[in-house]
């Protein structure tokens, strides 16, 4: 019983620590990429789980012995999957990612630039006495994603860009024009995102280079407006955004094909 009841009081303190956290991220009382909310949370997430093995085997221990189950045991177990099941489902600890880096780009042989520096886009220049140790060097890491080919005009991926980028609901901060000639430009929007659910954003950059009439390529660079490592954060940015916009591009040919028309070709 007292074993039980250890479980059950170590779930629900977690369960509250868990609630006040994302609280406070949500009013912006802390800045998540100045105070390490991620980490702790994913501890939590962590201890959260291990404690809610033991109580589930605990549930069925005395199930089997023919004992009564505590309901609120039931209920704590309960809440700690639910949340396992929202954090696994918006964020996905298979994509947590622990190398030291922050600031990632599908091209790493011509990155797209910021129209700030990093030391300019941080959220706080001052370097924690307390959290200080966690700080990485900056660097900007090859994204596991590559840059997206497309068989089709600048003018068509930008308005499909365009159209993903408002379908996520990240908002554009800046844009580029980089006309290079009749046929040939480089378009960059620069634009602040995150994931759904979640109020972390990050930076990030998609760049539209169109060298031809028929094809372009988009390349898209994601960066934390601060200097810790960030767990697979703006990874998961990058490739979020790439899946996206496969899917308008699946569905753009789509309609073409259905109106008969040429793939690439743009509906004035």
């Amino acid at each position: 019983m007292k074993f039980d009841k250890t479980i059950e009081a170590v779930l629900a303190l977690l369960l509250i620590y868990q609630s006040v956290l994302y609280l406070i991220i949500s009013f912006e009382l802390v800045d998540p990429w100045v105070f390490p909310t991620s980490v702790l949370f994913l501890v939590s997430c962590g201890l959260g789980a291990v404690f809610g093995v033991f109580g589930g085997c605990r549930l069925v221990q005395r199930a089997l012995q023919g004992e009564a189950i505590r309901p609120q045991t039931a209920l704590l177990l309960v809440l700690t999957v639910s949340l396992l099941s929202i954090v696994q489902g918006s964020f996905g600890f298979q994509n947590l990612n622990w190398k030291k880096g922050n600031d990632y780009s599908t091209n790493i042989t011509d990155i797209p630039k910021f129209s700030l520096a990093k030391d300019e886009r941080l959220r706080s220049t001052s370097t924690s006495a307390l959290w200080g140790f966690m700080d990485i060097p900056q660097a900007i890491l090859k994204s596991d994603t590559d840059s997206i080919v497309l068989p089709m005009s600048g003018l068509v991926t930008k308005r499909i860009v365009i159209k993903t980028l408002n379908k996520m609901g990240w908002r554009v901060v800046r844009r580029f024009d980089e006309t290079m000639d009749d046929v040939g430009f480089k378009d960059v929007y620069e634009i602040v995102g995150g994931m759904a659910g979640s109020p972390r954003r990050t930076n990030l950059l998609v760049r539209v280079v169109s060298l031809t009439g028929s094809s372009s390529v988009v390349d898209i660079r994601s960066s934390s407006p601060g200097r810790r490592r960030d767990l697979g954060f703006n990874e998961l940015m990058i490739s979020n955004f790439a899946d996206e916009l496969s899917k308008e591009v699946l569905k753009d040919q789509m309609t073409m094909t259905s109106l008969g028309l040429s793939k690439g070709l743009q509906l004035l």
